[in-house]
């Protein structure tokens, strides 16, 4: 790290820090995340930690502008209705599949 030029006003440091903290910061932070997600002697709460601040930092967290919102079924119509009672069924299904492949297995942690 470089020493700041004694001379400096708390203006000009304040942006050469940020500057600073804007890229060399920035790469230093994304590359840890990415070798802690990837390194198979991570912890798992490491890794989660650090996948949700990838995911977070892609912008694949945030409620983004514009996004295309439900409405609320009071507000449906029939059609709009039957399709998201539909997607809402195929959602379920998926959710419950795995459960049920593995209480047949009798493979189960409580087995």
């Amino acid at each position: 790290m470089t020493a700041g030029n004694r001379n400096e006003t708390p203006e000009e440091l304040f942006e050469r820090v940020s500057l600073r903290l804007r890229t060399v910061g920035l790469e230093s932070a994304v590359e840890a995340l990415i070798s802690v997600c990837t390194d198979k002697n991570s912890h798992l709460p490491a890794k989660a930690t650090a996948g949700v601040a990838l995911l977070r930092a892609n912008g694949m967290l945030a409620e983004k502008a514009g996004s295309k919102k439900t409405k609320d079924p009071s507000e449906m119509t029939g059609d709009e209705l039957q399709t998201e009672i539909d997607r809402l069924k195929r959602a379920a299904r998926v959710i419950e599949e795995p459960l049920s492949d593995a209480e047949n297995d009798g493979d189960g942690a409580f087995d």
